[in-house]
């Protein structure tokens, strides 16, 4: 029996996902935590591939490049082969890369592939300056760019400006004038460039559907609405159409920062096009987990598969650094246990909670990879990550294949893929750099570029490598943060097995451990103090609660204080254990 076959059998032993597996016709799947929604795409992928003919492709389309190299190795497991016009990425590399880069130019927009993606340190400072512009410096401004973020992710209306206030609107003005006067963009503009080329220019939204037929989307539920436009323009309007397989889940919403809408997936749910399916199997976490991870959201119906499981709650009367010395000693026992110290997640609020149970941990000699970045998560830097692994642990490096990391290096240097003198190329880089594991990681990122990884900034398609290099670069430069960071420690990003992970809460989204443990369960953290006069905040941080205390199979450990902690010596007044807690019957 082929891989396919295998896991296409598998899917039959569940009759929701059988169910979801053989409807024809536009599909939205609402998958709860560890309901097996990762394996369910990538098997309807694949199976789709073996019947589509050439030169037909599919579009498959994840919120990040974790995501998406998950999927693309899932389905190259279930053996299909190499073709062409299939599209495994994110959202804004479908939009760059599938829409702009062959369209732009054409259709008369060229100024807009011109532009050099602004990095992170660039746009604050864009920003500032056009905050400058209108407010007075002795105004309060803090919330201004989170408004006007907001209002460009959601393609607000002219109305929708005016509510906000005719200064807001001006803010906007300012930073896109800025932007383009340096010649500069970001991926609000771009997504908005793609929505327009494909709503305004009939024969690229033919083509697409032409080359991509069917178009499957991950975590629907976090599509900013201009990326929901696309999709509902390609598969429900007009009288050609691509097939849409989406799969989501309201009660994991936890990006509302971005401009994303729970509502647009139950709009989408309900479209008299589409047959909805709802999956009711929890795979991952243990009974005991579910059951009382369900009272945060009084979700129903969901049934586990494993039985046991622990929650407990413990309060630390002192504050963030009794909560890192808990967790320091429940990660020792449990790795006694038998627990390999990477099935282990602590999951914190704050950057600074993260700082302290990092510095705890190593004090204590308890392996750890701290996962906080000052710069963003792209092909790029996963890959560069992953070579200093490889440099620093051979083939121990997190398991890599060094195949593998040819294929991305002929990706990024936009080369063939019979190019043998890239692969001997990247051993001989590997062997250079092995010789002084000690060596600057800017050092190292330079001599990469110096071997041809500057051909990413002349590809549009490639301008988010491009902007997470420049990020890169900043941090590992001299007067960046990272500035002492040699290949080892560039190696620790790339390599996690036999250390204990440490993420905040609001990036553990897909992860899973056998053991959670979770930092920061004050009343004003989470929920955080902001959301408090804000039901809809207070909802959505409720469920990043809901988020983290489901991403452990066996035993979720949630420690608290009673009061929030924002750095040295500055510390919330008392204001008791979160809701969360009493809401899951964990305190009374």
């Amino acid at each position: 029996m082929s891989t396919l076959a295998a896991s296409i059998d598998d899917l039959r032993q569940n009759d929701r996902q059988w169910a979801a597996f053989t409807t024809t016709g536009h599909v939205v799947v609402m998958a709860p935590p560890g309901s097996g929604k990762t394996k369910l795409l990538a098997t309807r992928i694949a199976y789709d591939l073996e019947s589509l003919p050439e030169p037909q492709g599919i579009a498959g389309i994840t919120l990040t490049n974790a995501a998406a190299g998950e999927l693309r190795r899932r389905v190259a497991h279930l053996g299909v082969r190499p073709r062409a016009n299939v599209f495994l990425g994110t959202v804004h590399s479908f939009a760059i890369q599938r829409i702009l880069a062959p369209f732009a130019e054409v259709c008369g927009r060229g100024e807009v592939l011109g532009r050099q993606l602004a990095t992170r340190k660039q746009r604050d400072r864009i920003f500032r300056e056009a905050i400058g512009l209108v407010y007075a410096d002795w105004e309060d401004t803090r919330g201004i760019r989170p408004t006007v973020e907001r209002h460009r992710k959601m393609l607000a209306t002219e109305d929708e400006w005016a509510l906000a206030g005719p200064r807001i609107a001006e803010v906007s003005s300012h930073y896109e004038r800025i932007l383009a006067s340096e010649s500069l963009t970001d991926f609000d503009s771009l997504i908005v460039a793609a929505v327009d080329l494909v709503k305004e220019n009939e024969f690229v939204k033919d083509l697409l559907i032409a080359k991509y037929p069917r178009i499957y989307v991950d975590e629907y539920q976090d599509l900013a609405p201009a990326l929901d436009r696309i999709v509902r323009i390609l598969c429900l309007e007009g009288r050609a159409r691509s097939l849409l397989f989406a799969v989501g889940d309201h009660n994991q919403a936890i990006y509302g920062w971005t401009g994303t809408r729970p509502e647009l997936l139950h709009e989408l749910s309900s479209h008299l096009a589409v047959t909805r399916v709802e999956l009711n199997k929890n795979y991952r976490c243990a009974r005991n987990i579910i059951s009382h991870a369900s009272l945060l959201l009084n979700v129903g119906g969901v049934q586990g598969v494993s039985d046991g499981g622990t929650v407990k709650a413990f309060w630390c009367r002192t504050g963030v650094h009794e909560q890192a010395e808990r967790s320091a000693d429940i990660a020792e026992r449990e790795i006694a246990a038998g627990t390999l110290a990477h099935e282990i997640g602590v999951l914190c609020p704050i950057g600074y909670y993260s700082t302290v149970v990092a510095e705890v941990f190593r004090r204590r000699g308890i392996p750890v990879c701290d996962n906080a970045s000052p710069y963003g998560s792209s092909k790029v830097s996963i890959f560069i990550e992953k070579l200093a692994a490889w440099v620093a642990h051979g083939d121990s490096g997190q398991g890599v294949d060094f195949s593998d990391l040819a294929a991305d290096w002929r990706f990024l240097l936009r080369r063939e893929s019979d190019d043998i003198d890239i692969h001997v190329g990247l051993m001989k880089l590997v062997k250079e750099s092995s010789a002084g594991e000690g060596e600057y990681a800017v050092d190292f990122i330079k001599r990469l570029l110096a071997a041809g990884l500057s051909a990413i900034y002349k590809d549009p398609a490639t301008s988010e490598d491009a902007s997470t290099l420049d990020e890169m670069l900043e941090a590992f430069e001299g007067g960046g943060e990272l500035s002492e960071w040699t290949i080892s420690d560039l190696a620790h990003r790339g390599k996690r097995d036999g250390r204990v992970s440490l993420f905040t809460v609001a990036s553990c989204k897909g992860l899973e451990f056998d053991v959670s443990i979770i930092l920061g369960a004050e009343e004003g953290m989470m929920p955080h103090f902001l959301s408090l006069r804000d039901q809809e905040k207070v909802a959505e941080d409720r469920r990043k609660f809901y988020v983290a205390v489901t991403r452990s199979r066996c035993k979720t450990y949630v420690l608290f204080s009673g009061f929030a902690e924002w750095g040295p010596g500055r510390s919330g007044r008392p204001s008791g254990p979160s809701r969360f807690l009493k809401e899951m019957n964990l305190i009374e």
